[in-house]
């Protein structure tokens, strides 16, 4: 019984180590720097510059006027909910991005 309990306390504490990396920024006006460590980065708010390491496999926006460059891993995604953002990736393997945008004015481009 001891050995299975044990076991058990063990995995719960792995399993947070297994989850996906995640970066989170949220607010206006400001200058940022985020390292996603190859999770999801996800921006919320306005008119942020915001640039984020880490070869993310996705990158998030919701808000409007962001200007945003990212390290996306091979075949990342970009995906926008709001107005007036400019998203600029690159890829170690200059591969392009799965884009999803919605709504007016957004801007993506591979970095040259």
């Amino acid at each position: 019984m001891t050995v299975v309990r044990t076991a058990l306390i063990l995995s719960a504490l792995a399993l947070p180590a297994a989850l996906s990396a995640q970066a989170r920024y949220e607010g206006a006006g400001a200058t940022q720097e985020l390292d996603c460590d190859g999770g999801t980065a996800t921006i919320e708010g306005a008119s942020n510059t915001i640039r984020v390491t880490g070869r993310c496999s996705a990158l998030v926006i919701e808000g409007a006027g962001n200007r945003v460059e990212v390290d996306l891993a091979p075949k990342g995604s970009v995906r926008i909910s709001g107005a007036s953002n400019i998203v600029t990736y690159r890829t170690a393997d200059n591969s392009k991005a799965r884009i999803n945008v919605a709504g007016a004015g957004n801007r993506v481009s591979m970095a040259k």
